[in-house]
């Protein structure tokens, strides 16, 4: 139990005692069971993590303006518990905005579809918006009192991550388009990797922290924070800013700041002396905003996100390898950091329609604690770190820059920090391919290439305590364990509306020239349809639509499109508007029916005020445009982020027994399901983690398991072909059903051999 936090400028001191806060992320929400908190806490606390960050995610607990859900693998009070259960300190971080990589970067699609100041900003400039601060005290009213009765609560966060958002509209985005047609989806991450752009970063940074305006002040920060001391928060309230300098936002007690220094995968971060370069200031950055407080890392790199088309999670995990890890939380200490969060501790999944745009199904995140739960190399490496803070705790607390009094390589990167008792630490680090040599004293010694090396001296310059680089490297390995072989399947074309009898009576109309994107019409997330009567002939059409679609024409497939040109969920969409010229031969004298079915991938996560675009049909044009009739979800699904399929009631013509692979005949167009029944006999969740395999597919196929849509398979973006199945969704005592639902585009209707195994 807490009984009180307060802080000076060293640390956070809890009941009395000065602490030095490790903590890590976890996500619920891409976590849907409460066997796999418990399981991803105990995970945690082996690492030697003492706090849990929590983002909570108001979209995902409202569906529906004024309705809320906090039951079930929603129920966060259950989850408060554990982590108070499992001996842990929270902090909580309940937004409004959590970025996040979900859809809207929080916000529920009911209030997405209202033109509000999001955050209280209009065209890069603050705006105050009273019907924006209405909603956000409704969410605040439903999830702070849960909050502050916590008993392990050492800190609480207001907003996330806002002063990146001062961007004229239109300025970045026109240039992110022009980085991105000529280098690819991922441009300006990879630009910020190269050495002059990273100096010129730096450079504007510090001339920032020398302004009149660096320290940011506004009525929205100021209304959040009385919010949160009014209904219960005693405890410090902060807010993290973005890089190591610059702009915070000092209406709150604990200004804080994140930083991820690699961000990009296609070139090594290895040998690359500058990378690390933009968490060297955040001490610096600290001190210009003359804050009586510690300094506080809300989210330091336990890896990355990986967008669609990207090289996939275990390539960037590799990439990263445990040094990067070791590297970046060693630099945070040598910046005198006393609260550091490292974002993600575990992985996670995206399952249902939680995500934003720039994300697949997979949430691994490359860290330390696999999306499936197994520790990695990288747990290994922050083990290792935190048990030489803890060893050193208060000495580290205390310490402040001094003269690191040894002779070095002009190639290394030394930091040094001296303790009231006069003990010093000093923070080695070498980016070069070279091991580099050192003299402390009488004593040398070399710091190995890309590595991190902390020496603890007395006033003699005796070494007294030694943080080598980490170099275990070996993963933890599952037990044999056998899984069933997938059999028995049954396939069948789903009836939809693809088919020119589907009765669409009870459909929402929408007139020719009314709005037609899904926001409007109430659907918020996911799939879409849209048909229409054609009274004349069509010869062609005009369409932008929101992420992928395809028009069928009486039953018969004219045009698929992908729509998703921005792969990072940030800015413009970027996306265009296509003609589709309509065959003739396929319009009958009877009545002519035009279905499209839209997917939206998410909601821009609002990172950049970007969160006005629409989803589903943006525009329609053709001469004499007919009226459309509009329902929400591929099947019967029509409600919420995380809906639920029971396929006994999806009906399936032509239904039969079929072994994998198995490919359609060439005229059939829609939407096939293939489903079977697994039984599992495992000791607990996780033991061990199952994914599904599938090496081939249509250009769309949905994994569902037990009715719950757990993956996305995108055959020619990908990366993704292996997909976790969440237990909790999965039913690891008993029968499973798993359902794939194949959406066929241009090319043949196709499921590869699919089959179970052991996730990595």
């Amino acid at each position: 139990m807490v009984r009180e936090v307060t802080f000076d400028r060293k640390s956070l001191i809890i009941d009395g005692e000065r602490k030095l806060i490790f903590s890590g992320a976890m996500h619920y929400y891409r976590l849907p069971s409460p066997e796999l908190w418990r399981h991803r806490l105990r995970r945690m606390k082996d690492m030697g993590l003492d706090t849990v960050d929590l983002y909570f995610y108001w979209a995902y607990h409202s569906p529906r303006e004024g309705e809320y859900d906090f039951s079930g693998f929603r129920d966060v009070d259950l989850l408060m518990d554990m982590v108070e259960e499992e001996g842990l300190y929270l902090m909580a971080r309940p937004g409004p905005y959590i970025c996040s990589e979900v859809d809207g970067g929080g916000f529920p699609g009911w209030l997405l579809n209202k033109d509000l100041n999001f955050r209280c900003k209009r065209d890069g400039k603050f705006e105050y918006d009273a019907e924006y601060m209405r909603s956000v005290r409704e969410w605040y009213e439903q999830i702070v009192p849960r909050i502050a009765r916590r008993k392990n609560l050492i800190l609480f966060q207001i907003e996330n991550e806002y002063h990146w958002l001062p961007t004229p509209k239109g300025v970045l985005l026109k240039s992110q388009k022009a980085l991105q047609k000529r280098m690819g989806p991922t441009a300006l991450l990879d630009l910020a990797m190269r050495r002059p752009i990273r100096a010129a970063m730096l450079a504007a940074q510090k001339r920032a922290m020398k302004r009149p305006d660096h320290c940011q002040s506004n009525r929205y920060f100021k209304e959040l924070y009385e919010m949160a001391r009014e209904m219960g928060i005693k405890v410090p309230i902060f807010h993290n800013d973005v890089e190591g300098a610059m702009h915070r936002f000092v209406d709150v007690d604990v200004v804080g700041i994140d930083d991820y220094p690699i961000k990009t995968f296609n070139v090594d971060w290895h040998n690359r002396p500058h990378v690390f370069a933009s968490l060297d200031i955040i001490e610096e950055g600290h001190a210009a905003h003359g804050k009586d407080c510690p300094v506080l890392i809300g989210e330091t790199q336990g890896g990355w996100f990986d967008p669609w088309g990207a090289m996939g999670h275990a390539a960037n995990r590799r990439r990263l390898g445990p040094e990067s890890l070791d590297i970046t939380i060693k630099t945070c200490l040598s910046q005198g950091a006393a609260v550091i969060s490292t974002f993600m501790a575990c992985g996670g999944t995206t399952w249902g329609y939680v995500g934003s745009p720039d994300v697949y199904s997979s949430y691994d995140f490359s860290a330390p604690i696999t999306e499936g739960g197994r520790p990695s190399a990288r747990s290994k490496a922050l083990k290792k770190v935190i048990e030489f803070a803890r060893r050193h705790e208060r000495e580290i607390l205390e310490s402040v820059p001094g003269p690191p009094l040894c002779e070095l390589s002009p190639q290394l990167y030394c930091k040094a920090r001296k303790a009231p008792t006069g003990s010093r630490f000093l923070y080695f680090r070498n980016c070069t391919r070279d091991a580099q040599r050192v003299k402390i004293g009488d004593k040398r010694m070399s710091v190995a290439p890309s590595a991190m090396t902390v020496v603890k001296v007395d006033e003699r310059n005796e070494i007294l305590d030694t943080l080598a680089p980490a170099t275990d490297t070996a993963e933890f390995v599952f037990p044999p364990t056998e899984i069933p072989r997938l059999s028995g399947w049954r396939f069948g074309w789903a009836r939809s509306p693809i088919d020119v009898d589907f009765d669409d009576s009870a459909w929402l109309e929408v007139p020719p020239g009314e709005k037609m994107d899904m926001d409007a019409a109430g659907v918020h997330y996911g799939f879409i349809w849209y048909r229409a009567r054609l009274e004349k002939r069509m010869t062609s059409f005009k369409i932008d639509a929101r992420h992928c679609w395809a028009a069928y024409l009486n039953g018969v497939l004219i045009h698929a499109h992908d729509n998703h040109k921005n792969r990072l969920g940030t800015g413009d969409d970027m996306a265009e508007t296509v003609t589709v010229n309509v065959p003739l031969g396929l319009f009958r004298d009877a009545e002519n029916v035009l279905t499209i079915l839209v997917e939206s991938l998410g909601h821009n996560k609002g990172f950049l005020e970007d969160l006005h675009q629409k989803r589903g049909i943006v525009s329609f044009k053709a001469k004499d445009a007919p009226g459309f009739r509009v329902r929400g979800g591929l099947f019967h699904d029509r409600e919420g982020m995380t809906p639920h399929v029971d396929f006994s009631k999806v009906e399936l013509r032509h239904e039969k027994d079929v072994k994998a692979p198995h490919q359609w005949p060439a005229d059939r167009h829609g939407i096939g399901v293939y489903r079977t029944i697994f039984i599992l006999d495992l000791e607990g969740p996780d033991s061990p983690p199952l994914s599904l395999d599938i090496p081939r597919s249509s250009e769309k196929a949905l994994v569902y398991i037990n009715g719950w849509l757990v993956g996305r398979y995108w055959g020619s973006v990908g990366p993704q072909k292996l997909f976790y199945l969440p237990a909790g969704l999965l039913n690891w005592k008993g029968e499973n059903e798993l359902a794939i639902a194949l959406w066929r585009w241009e090319e043949p209707g196709l499921l590869g051999g699919v089959h179970l195994e052991m996730h990595p």
